[in-house]
């Protein structure tokens, strides 16, 4: 009994250092190793996902480094799963070959419809000037900006919040690179035809996200639009508990928003698709996160009742 109460003890200090996210990992992985199984077997052993995988079980064991400071360790592993997040979007984008053709038709069939023209084309045509140009390659360079500022935010004034941004931040992403893998969509910047899949650099902004294109997109992610999704999903968080700071993250969100189809990133029916999907997915992770603190107090509490039985 003593063997038991020792080895419970340490299991539940070592669960109380791994934030709630990894389980949002854990079960990505999960869904992508069955996707796997039953549609291509050889994916299985592709460098590109055995090399995510790794990177992930590093960042991993940085849960029980014991020189860092649990603040500390808690802002880095965010940042760090926050960025290896580049390498689960790349891999989306051999993944969602396993579930061809492109939906990309349909959507531009739907713009069409609703609009009489593609907006991906025709906004880029009639909004030229160079100062507007490069507004909105900055607020799509926002997108990659925000989510650094918030958990910098975080960390400074509510450090205690940071594991439920965490999951905030991690989940969004992770529950669109599913929809991505299994509603495959290039979107215009890989569909359309030259010269209208691309939409000039003019400015610094429009530069730096040339390189983040040339160097991290691939032909995955149009619908529905992560950017408006995530973006929205982060700002409303922000409401809720950073509300002092939140109409500083306006601005950035009102230009990044048309900018997903400016810059041919998207169709117009992927940021409606944007909209409507974030309220579900941010109320599907708020909603797990209370179910898993109330399973993990309550098993604590099973925890501590079976130890003074023993």
């Amino acid at each position: 009994m003593s063997h038991y109460k020792h080895l419970m003890q340490h299991l539940k200090s070592a669960l109380e250092k791994v934030p709630a996210y990894w389980l949002s990992i854990f079960i990505y992985f999960i869904c992508v190793e069955l996707i796997l199984l039953f549609k291509s077997g050889e994916l299985y052993f592709s460098n590109e996902l055995w090399t995510a995988r790794l990177v992930f079980l590093v960042i991993f064991g940085f849960n029980f480094l014991p020189v860092l400071s649990s603040k500390t360790r808690s802002l880095c592993i965010l940042f760090l799963s926050y960025a290896a997040m580049t390498l689960l979007y790349k891999e989306t984008a051999e993944l969602n070959k396993l579930f061809y053709p492109v939906a990309d038709p349909i959507l531009m069939n739907w713009d069409q419809v609703l609009f009489g023209f593609q907006p991906a084309i025709e906004f880029t045509q009639k909004w030229n000037a160079a100062w507007f140009s490069e507004l909105m390659f900055f607020g799509y360079f926002s997108y990659y900006l925000v989510p650094l500022i918030v958990i910098y935010l975080v960390y400074k004034y509510f450090p205690e919040k940071i594991e439920e941004f965490g999951l905030i931040l991690i989940s969004s992403f992770l529950i669109y690179y599913l929809v991505f893998i299994l509603f495959p969509a290039v979107g215009p910047q890989f569909y359309f035809e030259p010269p209208n899949h691309v939409t000039e650099a003019r400015g610094i902004f429009g530069r730096i996200i040339k390189i983040i294109q040339h160097n991290g997109e691939v032909p995955t992610g149009a619908f529905p639009s992560s950017h408006v999704g995530i973006s929205l999903i982060i700002f409303w968080w922000v409401w809720r508990h950073l509300r002092r700071f939140a109409i500083y993250f306006v601005p950035a969100l009102l230009c990044l928003i048309p900018a997903t189809v400016y810059i041919k990133a998207h169709y117009a029916v992927d940021v409606i698709a944007g909209f409507c999907s974030a309220p579900i997915v941010y109320f599907l992770i708020q909603k797990s996160y209370g179910l898993f603190r109330k399973w993990y107090k309550s098993d604590s509490i099973e925890l501590k009742s079976t130890e003074n039985n023993l």
